[in-house]
């Protein structure tokens, strides 16, 4: 039985993008790298979606300003409003998604990504908006990080179980590309893509199928139809 071709297209995509990253990681300083690597995914996504357009910037929500978000996911068609060093200002209509990215992302990303898209959700014109998380890389160890989104460890299964947070958090997606090195062999424990289940908002799904990246493509093309 011949393999995928997609899939093996995507697994190769996913290693180059986070070659790039890595390599970049060694050669800029460190306080350049949360932009080198939004430059990187916002690129990356630029050339795969042309009925999408991809900007840094804020959205404007009632003459006010948002916080600054790392990647918005607009509409083709959106009313540009260019700023001096490359950022947009947004109107809610035209955006589609938010996209903060990590570069090594903490447990401490994860809480003020989720303090800063509560603004989003406590402003009628923008609780379309889907609110996702990219990260490179994660200094979290597997156990803690799948105990952010719900799944914790029982030792007598020796596997995660799914159990619902105490309160809702306001991240519709998070996909990891997390890789210990280069060398194709090595765990890929941390790589995942968990979304939030619409129906119940304290509660995630894990998508462990492999390459992860595949799977976040897919969403971004839902957002094209």
């Amino acid at each position: 039985m011949s393999e995928d071709i997609t899939k093996v297209y995507e697994e190769y995509s996913e290693q180059i993008l986070f070659c790039k990253y890595f390599i970049a990681e060694h050669l800029k300083h460190n306080a350049e790298m949360g932009r080198c690597g939004e430059k990187i995914l916002l690129k990356e996504l630029s050339k795969r979606f042309g009925m999408l357009e991809f900007v840094s910037g804020f959205v404007v929500c009632k003459g006010n300003l948002s916080p600054q978000s790392d990647i918005l996911v607009c509409r083709s068609n959106m009313y540009k409003r260019p700023l001096d060093g490359g950022l947009y200002i947004v109107n809610p209509i035209d955006c589609l998604m938010i996209i903060e990215v990590k570069g090594n992302l903490t447990l401490a990303d994860i809480s003020e990504t989720n303090r800063k898209n509560q603004y989003f959700k406590d402003h009628d014109e923008t609780k379309h908006i889907q609110l996702a998380l990219f990260a490179y890389k994660t200094r979290i160890g597997k156990k803690s990080l799948l105990n952010s989104f719900g799944y914790k460890y029982q030792k007598e299964i020796m596997s995660f179980y799914q159990k619902r947070l105490d309160t809702e958090m306001w991240i519709d997606l998070f996909i990891c590309l997390h890789r210990e090195s280069m060398n194709t062999s090595v765990s890929r424990d941390k790589q995942l893509f968990v979304i939030k289940d619409r129906q119940n908002g304290r509660q995630y799904f894990l998508d462990n199928n492999y390459p992860v990246i595949q799977s976040f493509f897919r969403y971004m093309q839902s957002l094209q139809e």
